[in-house]
């Protein structure tokens, strides 16, 4: 079973992460950034567990928020 290394996750709107789900593959990730948002905006992010960074962030809130 392969295990999922990149964690989807939302900033809810008192700061807090909101996960969403987990892909396998970076590009599978950042495709998935851009459906989400396409659906609700907000500030999207993509969590590496194996390096323990953000590696991709979506932002598309009126105003820049």
């Amino acid at each position: 079973m392969r295990s999922s290394q990149f964690d989807i996750l939302k900033r809810h709107h008192d700061g807090s992460f909101i996960w969403l789900e987990a892909a396998g593959d970076l590009a599978v990730a950042q495709t998935r950034l851009r459906e989400l948002s396409g659906h609700t905006p907000g500030h999207y992010f993509v969590f590496d567990q194996k390096s323990q960074q953000i590696v991709a962030k979506l932002s598309n809130l009126p105003g820049g928020e």
